[in-house]
């Protein structure tokens, strides 16, 4: 999940120099890449989310046992759920505002502006999320 978020602000950043160079056809091309990255970190939650409920089956069961088998603490995996589903959000988020940004380019909005400004906004939203995926997957897959 880590590779495909970071794989996917990669896309972004040859996105926005396709836009300072005024070049829609790359711009659609890395806006598209970026998109896919952003759903497939998606998918990989969800299945995450399935898997951790799947296993143990009922919702609000604690699903990390701790090394000696007993259960680890419902905070931690309150704690868990909220935070990567809050950056699940953020991401649905994003990948939304890249979908705009792919349809105002493909009509055409910022050739006619003369600038891609906006595709660089999105851009800098879109590395937040990455770099809060960063501090969250330290925290809670490393740590």
């Amino acid at each position: 999940m880590t590779f495909i978020l970071i794989a996917s602000s990669v896309t972004m950043v040859l996105a926005v120099a396709a836009g300072h160079n005024n070049d829609q056809k790359s711009v659609t091309k890395y806006m598209i890449l970026t998109i896919i990255g952003g759903l497939m970190f998606l998918g990989c939650q969800a299945w995450e989310w399935t898997h951790l409920h799947g296993e143990h089956a009922w919702w609000g069961r604690n699903p990390f046992p701790n090394a000696d088998g007993s259960v680890a603490s419902t905070n931690f995996t309150n704690f868990f759920f909220t935070i990567t589903g809050f950056h699940g959000f953020h991401v649905f988020s994003g990948v939304v505002i890249n979908i705009i940004m792919l349809i105002k380019n493909l009509r055409g909005d910022f050739a006619r502006r003369g600038h891609y400004l906006m595709i660089e906004k999105a851009g800098l939203y879109w590395h937040f999320v990455d770099l809060v995926w960063v501090f969250v997957f330290t925290c809670f897959y490393l740590l």
